[in-house]
């Protein structure tokens, strides 16, 4: 059985996405990033470096990348939208520009990412995970090892993104909530490491300054920052 680590944003984070790279060869882990790959908010930005290992880590050890709202932003930008460039995204639109990477090339492996993924570990625990809200709305079949989420309404894909607002338009707290499912979602995104029966969030502020990576070790329950 495929044993799995989450990997929380990284936001143009070279070094400490190394180390978790690291940490998931020696482990023999699969990887599955959380997405918000891009987009530095602090001094080092290092989009390119990052893009070169996570394409590395698809090939060699079968790492998954999940959607984003920051790359869901970036696939807007290059298809043309008009859209604002702030939050980091000037940074790594620089960092591509002086690469010489073609952005076309940029856009066809960042609009083949999943908007989430299912999977179960070797107790037969269920989890959910997608960068900011795995709704329970969404149907999933039976599966085997894994099954991708690929295809959403809008309302779904918005709240896999995005997350989700309450009532009065503020961002929902999904994890404080009391919870009846059986199943673990896996998120990113809220600027926050939080841990429970039913929740795991691995925002470590990775890209801000004094910032962490998480991994979530999935076979040995641990978690880890870099």
């Amino acid at each position: 059985m495929t044993n799995y680590c989450f990997i929380g944003d990284i936001h143009s984070q070279y070094q400490p996405l190394s180390k978790a790279v690291d940490y998931a060869k020696t482990h023999q882990l699969t990887p599955i990033f959380l997405g918000d790959l891009f987009d530095s908010r602090c001094d080092i930005s290092q989009s390119v470096e990052v893009y070169n290992l996570i394409r590395l880590c698809e090939k060699d050890l079968g790492g998954i990348i999940l959607q984003s709202n920051h790359q869901d932003k970036l696939i807007r930008w290059i298809g043309g939208n008009n859209v604002t460039i702030n939050n980091g995204l000037d940074r790594t639109i620089s960092d591509f520009k002086e690469s010489g990477i073609e952005f076309n090339e940029l856009l066809q492996w960042l609009i083949r990412m999943p908007y989430g993924i299912v999977l179960k570990n070797s107790n037969n625990t269920e989890f959910r995970c997608s960068h900011a809200y795995f709704s329970s709305t969404i149907d999933i079949p039976e599966y085997e090892d894994y099954y991708l989420i690929k295809a959403v309404n809008k309302k779904n894909k918005n709240k896999l993104l995005y997350g989700c607002t309450d009532s009065n338009g503020n961002r929902r707290l999904w994890w404080n909530e009391k919870s009846n499912h059986s199943w673990i979602r896996i998120s990113g995104h809220y600027h926050t490491v939080y841990m429970d029966s039913n929740s795991i969030i691995l925002d470590g502020e990775c890209g801000n300054e004094n910032g962490e990576l998480c991994l979530y070790d999935l076979n040995n329950k641990k978690l880890l920052k870099f």
